[in-house]
């Protein structure tokens, strides 16, 4: 009866240690959290409230697709239109249903106007216009009402705002030395955090190697010192492929220390991608499909080490800007060349002590297998 009580002990205490194996609670076996997710936007490809028929369909097939191919998270962008057409719960639902985890990408606009107007992505207007900045602030209050009640969502990815175009002296006088900008982001941070406190929230620095012709150690200086923050977030398309990589752990390196510093140390690669078409930015761009699968492979490969989402953009093409095809699959829904890239790289197999849960399972046979050996020479 006694080895009964002890087989019993044991058993709880192996499942207690692979629940905290699985939760990243025991040193030196917190499993990776690298994690890939793709990003989505069907304001991409069409116009805000002109929904398809096929819309809900199209979602789920997209989202049917992205499992298939291995993604385990999925970035909601263009919030804009998710909440102007009431349809963020939707996608939510879906994203749920599908198990995936979700990122809430917030990007600052003018929601004095309406989304249908260009003008609304004017960033100008942050930090000193308190009307634009109360009206943002409502709106982010809405998406976090909604986005706390899922379980899916991990957290908020909050883009830095920024001045398209602006001189080096007036990144200086109205982001790196403003107090009003430093003050209306934490508002914005505050906002979300007060409403949905028990989710992850990022400051990520998007498209820093466009400003100041990729001078880096201008455009890096941002703030960081905020409260309520998880980590920080950051963009990178190459600009030069022979030394992207390197970039990338720069990159990495560098959030990963000033998250250290201000936050909890974690971050997030918010945005990568790559494009075949010769128009527009030069950031991201390869020569052709096969180029972007090799390329597409090789990022995976390279950032699998790392502790952290990293999130391709996008699932689909962006025909709005500039016919840019960062997608991986095609406007019928087929698979592209770098789909078949990701799923070769993302379905690899795991070696079995990369899995948490099976390493706790194996740990549990060995004790087994201990204490029925015990149990034999004890009977003897």
């Amino acid at each position: 009866m006694r080895g009964i009580y002890v087989f019993l002990i044991i058993t709880i205490l192996c499942l207690g240690f692979m629940y905290m194996v699985e939760a990243g609670k025991v040193p030196y076996l917190k499993p990776k959290r690298f994690t890939p997710y793709v990003i989505i936007n069907p304001y991409a490809y069409r116009n805000y409230y002109e929904i398809p028929e096929d819309e809900n369909s199209t979602l789920e097939r997209m989202l049917s697709i992205a499992k298939d191919l291995g993604f385990e998270g999925i970035g909601v962008y263009g919030l804009e239109g998710w909440m102007a057409e009431n349809r963020l719960p939707l996608i939510l639902d879906l994203i749920e249903d599908y198990g995936f985890e979700a990122l809430i990408y917030i990007n600052w606009l003018d929601l004095t106007r309406n989304v249908t107007d260009p003008d609304c992505w004017d960033q100008t207007g942050f930090p000193y216009n308190q009307t634009q900045v109360n009206a943002f602030l409502n709106y982010v209050g809405n998406i976090s009402l909604i986005a706390r009640d899922y379980v899916c969502v991990k957290g908020y990815v909050v883009q830095y705002p920024h001045w398209k175009g602006e001189k080096l002296n007036e990144w200086w006088f109205h982001v790196v030395n403003s107090t009003e900008y430093k003050e209306n982001l934490q508002r914005i941070i505050n906002r979300i955090h007060s409403i949905d406190p028990e989710r992850e929230i990022y400051l990520s620095n998007d498209m820093i190697e466009h400003h100041f012709v990729s001078d880096f150690h201008e455009s890096s200086r941002v703030p960081y010192d905020f409260a309520n923050i998880t980590g920080f977030g950051f963009s990178c398309y190459s600009t030069k492929l022979n030394r992207y990589l390197d970039d990338l752990d720069y990159y990495y390196k560098f959030f990963k220390d000033m998250s250290k510093k201000y936050a909890s140390g974690k971050v997030v690669f918010s945005e990568w991608g790559f494009k075949t078409n010769p128009y527009g930015n030069i950031e991201g761009r390869v020569r052709d499909e096969k180029e972007k699968a090799e390329w597409i492979k090789k990022v995976v490969e390279h950032t699998k080490p790392w502790d952290c989402p990293v999130c391709y953009f996008m699932l689909h093409d962006f025909p709005k800007e500039d016919n840019n095809d960062w997608g991986i699959i095609t406007d019928n829904l087929t698979l592209k060349p770098s789909a078949y890239a990701f799923k070769e790289k993302l379905n690899a197999n795991k070696e079995w002590y990369e899995d948490p849960l099976f390493f706790g399972i194996v740990l549990f046979l060995i004790i087994l297998g201990i204490f029925a050996f015990y149990l034999v020479y004890k009977s003897f």
